[in-house]
């Protein structure tokens, strides 16, 4: 029965020997033999022969053999549409003693090109999730393992399961992938990234995020992949209320070599940098940030928003009513047509008006800080358009929650002092500096003086 078998398949016992021995490993007549294998016979018959083919090649450690007997049983089994018998297959080969690196791989990189040609999607799920098992743990593969978790997780996606497809996309840890290009890898981490946002795990989105660097994204090359990951931290920005954030991502886009080009792209990120910008809170990166963009040419072209941003570096009161009668209208209209932006949902929603005025007030109680050195409690009130209450509270918070100026409240007299008390060493120290100053100056008015009395050859008078 066995020499019957080999008979069918063209392989002779002494051709068998030799194949072993590693004397025609990468005969031709052999591999014409297997070729004609493949298309006679049944399809068990022909698996046997191709599998003692296989075999023999593998303990000779013929390399390129052997992954060509392997891509011939693949083929086969493609041919005869046997999808079963294709995944029973590629787990024996994969499981093999022995078996060899090279065939592995050329043997799973054939099988995928097939992923497409499947019949039903229990077909291709099916023949996907043997794929993945024989990648799994073998590092040679892993560049197509990742490639078809990622295939997997569109599968599940489009049919429901967002949370399956999130799950199995971050058991991968691509950043370690030696295989993967860095543009691949950048891609894989944005996928990853956005299924977290899609099933709502902003904080482990947040920790994926971190694997992205601004010196992965500089080439040119990446500036699409560039867009598509700040337009995810916005989501994640949203969510964590960080409205400087915000402004930072759509200034990046704005600075991107794809959107200059585009004045429509570039004044909607404007637009938007600067609105976020003027919602943050006071500190040394936001106004920084805010003088920077007051110096764009571009910012010309935007006169509303630009003198959105001379408000809130110039030193005047600025008064609630009017800005928000001129300024909520265009706002809203910006804020409501941002594409990243989810303000459908009652959690994540921004309450900008609030913020805004939020901002409002901390920049009147700077400027009043700067202006006056005393004031009485109703007086701050009306010029922040505020209650008394009001008022005190958001001094007191501007004092000791944020550091961001100096001052004492008399509630019994009803008075707010923005300058400190000095001490009288330092009222010494100062009058003595002062003294010393005005001296130096004395002495120095006394000697120009005199060269111009030389200069002019005056007698100076006694």
């Amino acid at each position: 029965m066995g020499k019957e078998m080999e008979n069918e398949n063209g392989l002779q016992g002494e051709e068998s020997v030799m194949v072993a021995k590693g004397v025609f490993a990468n005969d031709p007549e052999i591999l014409r033999k297997i070729e004609e294998a493949k298309g006679a016979g049944e399809l068990g018959a022909v698996l046997e022969g191709l599998l003692v083919l296989e075999r023999l090649n593998r303990l000779a450690a013929a390399a390129p053999e052997t992954a060509e007997v392997c891509v011939a049983i693949v083929d086969v089994c493609f041919e005869r549409k046997e999808w079963g018998t294709l995944c029973e297959n590629l787990v024996l080969l994969s499981k093999r003693r022995a078996q060899l690196k090279q065939a592995v791989t050329r043997m799973v990189t054939r099988a995928m090109e097939f992923l497409d040609q499947t019949p039903d999607p229990g077909a291709k799920l099916s023949l996907m999730t043997t794929l993945r098992d024989v990648t799994s743990g073998k590092i040679y593969v892993e560049l197509q393992g990742a490639r078809l978790t990622r295939m997997l997780a569109a599968l599940k996606e489009e049919k429901g399961d967002v949370t399956g497809a999130a799950e199995i996309m971050q058991e991968l840890q691509v950043e370690t992938f030696g295989a993967m290009d860095r543009r691949e890898k950048t891609d894989f981490i944005l996928e990853q990234i956005r299924l977290c946002l899609a099933k709502r795990d902003f904080i482990r989105a947040g920790i994926i995020s971190k694997k992205i660097t601004a010196k992965a994204l500089a080439d040119e090359t990446m500036i699409d992949l560039k867009i598509r990951f700040h337009a995810l931290m916005i989501r994640i920005h949203q969510r964590n209320k960080e409205y400087l954030e915000i402004a930072r991502a759509y200034l990046a886009g704005y600075e991107t070599r794809v959107v200059q080009n585009d004045p429509a792209a570039w004044q909607y990120e404007l637009k938007l940098a600067i609105l976020f910008l003027v919602l943050s809170p006071s500190e040394p990166m936001q106004q920084h940030l805010i003088h920077q963009i007051r110096g764009y040419k571009e910012t010309e072209a935007l006169p509303e928003f630009g003198e959105l941003l001379k408000l809130f570096t110039s030193d005047e009161i600025v008064q609630w009513p009017s800005l928000k009668q001129r300024f909520e209208i265009p706002l809203d209209q910006i804020i409501t047509s941002s594409r990243e932006l989810d303000m459908n949902d009652d959690e994540d929603r921004l309450d900008w008006r609030s913020a805004l005025h939020e901002r409002v007030v901390e920049h009147n109680l700077r400027v009043i800080s700067k202006y006056f050195s005393r004031i009485r409690i109703s007086r701050l009130a009306e010029l922040l358009n505020l209650s008394e209450d009001e008022s005190e509270d958001r001094l007191i918070r501007q004092v000791s929650d944020k550091k961001a100026l100096w001052a004492k409240i008399d509630r019994p007299r009803g008075i707010v002092a923005f300058a400190r008390e000095k001490e009288p060493d330092e009222c010494l120290n100062e009058w003595s500096g002062s003294i010393t100053t005005l001296l130096d100056t004395i002495e120095k008015t006394c000697h120009l003086v005199h060269k111009e009395f030389m200069v002019h050859k005056i007698e100076v008078p006694e």
